[in-house]
């Protein structure tokens, strides 16, 4: 039986098809399987060959074949796909670039879901492997305690300590509106002097290129007991001085093997899939020495512009 599908359900169909077909021990049905549906020219279309084409599809997809109506609907478009198979193949269709190029395509797709996607599993990885990456890469599995809190920078100790007094009475605005209206800190006034979350040694979190926070500030805010404390009026040099309150704490917090087995199974898996392909391509290009010229790239014309594409500046 032949069939003219769109392309990615032939890519579906045919890399699971084989895949339950390869190695698969004889089936005790084998009479029922081998039963003619219909047949088109010297063709036929079995069951088996409707079966293996349903079974094919997701399990979602399959339910709809319950219904005989779609059942028969559905062999009748094998049918009809077998005549425009055969009337293609007569007008010598299957020689056309553009089918050899999809075959080529599905070849490669097939040979690489085979070799490497489907050689191994996440659940082969060994449990000794699982537990010494764990060990060897004990930081990724843990998130360390995290501090939030904003601030008011002036330049002078008194004005610290002046508004310390005005923060502890509860006299006056609340310390996200002092900040707004007299902390030098640019970047943070705007935003009642947040400084976001960051770790003991100032590094924002988040945040790329080492941002982080004046270690002076990190380091009050880690002694601060508990969220809505202020510190004492902090010295940060140059005639700086700042007020700070802490705003959030989130405590450290660490996965154990038990819990990151799973993404490690995954990572390792992922990993030697990706170093057997690559030893494979290496082995490839050693043996057959492919060669290029990019200096004859410029003879391209694209069918757009009907130009030859530009040579790259030298």
């Amino acid at each position: 039986m032949r069939k003219i599908w769109s392309v990615f359900f032939v890519l579906g169909a045919l890399l699971t098809v084989q895949a339950l077909a390869e190695d698969a021990p004889p089936k005790p049905d084998e009479a029922r399987r081998a039963r003619i549906l219909a047949t088109v020219g010297t063709e036929t279309i079995t069951v088996g060959e409707l079966e293996d084409s349903i079974n094919a599809r997701s399990l979602r997809a399959r339910m709809r074949f319950g219904d005989p109506a779609v059942l028969r609907e559905f062999a009748d478009e094998q049918v009809k796909n077998e005549l425009l198979y055969q009337g293609a193949k007569k007008l010598g269709y299957g020689s056309d670039p553009l089918v050899r190029q999809f075959v080529d395509q599905t070849l490669v797709q097939l040979y690489v879901r085979k070799e490497f996607q489907e050689a191994t599993t996440p659940e082969s990885v060994p449990d000794e492997a699982v537990a010494t990456y764990y060990e060897e890469h004990s930081d990724e599995f843990r998130r360390p305690e995290m501090r939030r809190a904003r601030h008011i920078l002036v330049a002078s100790k008194k004005e610290a300590a002046d508004i310390v007094q005005q923060l502890g009475s509860g006299e006056g605005p609340a310390f996200r509106a002092l900040a707004k209206e007299r902390s030098l800190d640019t970047e943070t006034k705007l935003r009642g002097g947040d400084l976001l979350y960051f770790t003991a040694d100032g590094a924002l979190v988040g945040k790329r290129d080492g941002a982080g926070i004046d270690p002076t500030l990190a380091k009050a805010a880690f002694e601060l007991p508990k969220t809505r404390e202020l510190s004492k009026p902090l010295d940060l040099g140059d005639g700086k001085w700042s007020i700070l309150e802490l705003t959030g704490i989130r405590p450290e917090r660490i996965q154990t093997l038990e819990q990151a087995s799973a993404p490690i199974r995954r990572k390792i898996w992922r990993d030697e899939r990706e170093a057997a392909l690559t030893k494979t391509m290496n082995d490839l290009r050693a043996e057959l020495e492919p060669q290029t010229f990019p200096e004859r790239m410029n003879a391209v014309v694209l069918e757009r512009t009907g130009e030859p594409i530009e040579p790259p500046n030298q």
